[in-house]
């Protein structure tokens, strides 16, 4: 536990310490009237290697670390692997890493570079949030979860590059993207419909209309037989997407379909998705130049709300929403450096407290709970 805590903490404070010197060292630069720093400057850089290097000698950590891992040995032992619904984008990459004879840390390091990059390009204009998104990354569940969601992850940090082509309106370079991504993961044709969320015209910029569409989801979510008989209607959709197992799943094993989930993982987030809410109004004042923003305000709204929605049923049916999950994570961001700046110490606190608990609270489980599922999430390395 000890290991875990040191790594996931000091991850956090070296990142984030990064990423307020290179944000410092530009506001000194344009202040004095240049321009913004290369995307790749010294900082960026070395906390780039340092997520990678990380990522790649972890051992045993994370839900599918096994499945992943013995999917590529098992191809570069047997030339091949038992489970056929590997994207093909995937399954080529991965097969030509391991008929070159690469150590397995080669491949995890690979697809965590996908993520960081990704992530850190998104970024490249809004280098004042990397301090907090290096604290909620490691201090929260997204390191622990993208770790083990390997590809879907890849789709996620897609996602908030794609913010861009949104407001642009570039609607066919979009789809083309989106259909490239495909190769990597199925779920990716989700991301075409998201590309008109944005674009719906809201004529009220009222608190009350986010705060009433919350509480309709997760009233709704709180009885959710009415799913089934949806879900009959759209059925072939997930075997499409390669979900038809679960879905005839969710058909016939009725413990399986409906849960009961209450708990820290769900409501706080719909703390912090609140006070997201009622300060909007400011936070899109003072990042008035990022054109972006509103479009990560609605996709993060859609993503606590379709979790809520689907929160008492199968986890698999949340993969959806969880594509917007780094959009979450940019807005938290956003709304965390507001607070900061404006002073406001009591919100900041209480959404520091519920953002940065995930890793603690899931580390004391994994040691305090005997036979407990949680100890994937104890980072481990095969070098110590």
């Amino acid at each position: 536990m000890f290991q875990s805590v040191i790594v996931y903490t000091g991850s956090a404070v070296l990142m984030a310490l990064l990423g307020w010197h290179v944000s410092k060292r530009e506001q000194r630069v344009m202040a004095l009237g240049g321009a913004e720093l290369p995307l790749w400057s010294w900082e960026i850089v070395t906390a780039v290697l340092f997520y990678i290097a990380l990522s790649s000698i972890r051992w045993l950590t994370t839900w599918d670390y096994s499945m992943y891992y013995n999917y590529y040995v098992s191809m570069q032992s047997l030339g091949d692997f038992s489970r056929e619904n590997f994207e093909p984008g995937f399954h080529f990459i991965s097969s030509m890493m391991a008929q070159a004879g690469m150590h397995y840390a080669f491949f995890f390091g690979f697809w965590a570079t996908l993520h960081i990059v990704l992530l850190t390009y998104a970024l490249r204009h809004r280098k004042v949030l990397l301090p907090w998104i290096a604290l909620c990354l490691f201090l929260g569940p997204y390191y622990i979860w993208w770790m083990s969601t390997i590809r879907q992850a890849i789709i996620e940090c897609l996602l908030v590059v794609m913010i861009e082509l949104m407001v642009r309106r570039k609607f066919w370079i979009y789809c083309l993207v989106s259909i490239v991504a495909m190769l990597i993961h199925k779920m990716a044709v989700l991301l075409i419909p998201l590309y008109f969320i944005p674009q719906i015209p809201v004529r009220t910029a009222k608190r009350w209309l986010p705060y009433a569409l919350l509480a309709a989801c997760v009233v709704l979510g709180s009885f959710p037989q009415w799913i089934k008989w949806c879900f009959d209607q759209v059925g072939q959709l997930f075997s499409l997407v390669g979900y038809g197992h679960y879905y005839r799943l969710f058909n016939t094993d009725v413990t399986y379909a409906f849960r009961n989930v209450i708990g820290p993982a769900r409501l706080l987030p719909l703390v912090t998705v609140c006070i997201i809410i009622w300060y909007y109004p400011s936070i899109k004042r003072m990042f008035s130049s990022d054109p972006g923003l509103p479009a990560l305000y609605r996709l993060s709204l859609l993503h606590i709300g379709y979790l809520n929605l689907m929160g008492n049923t199968t986890q698999y049916l949340s993969r959806p929403g969880d594509l917007m999950r780094a959009c979450f994570l940019v807005m938290l961001s956003y709304a965390l450096c507001y607070l900061w700046r404006a002073r406001k110490w009591v919100a900041l606190a209480i959404i520091c407290a519920i953002n940065f608990y995930y890793v603690f609270y899931e580390l004391f489980k994994a040691v305090t709970i005997r036979g407990s599922i949680y100890t994937p999430e104890l980072y481990q390395s095969f070098l110590f």
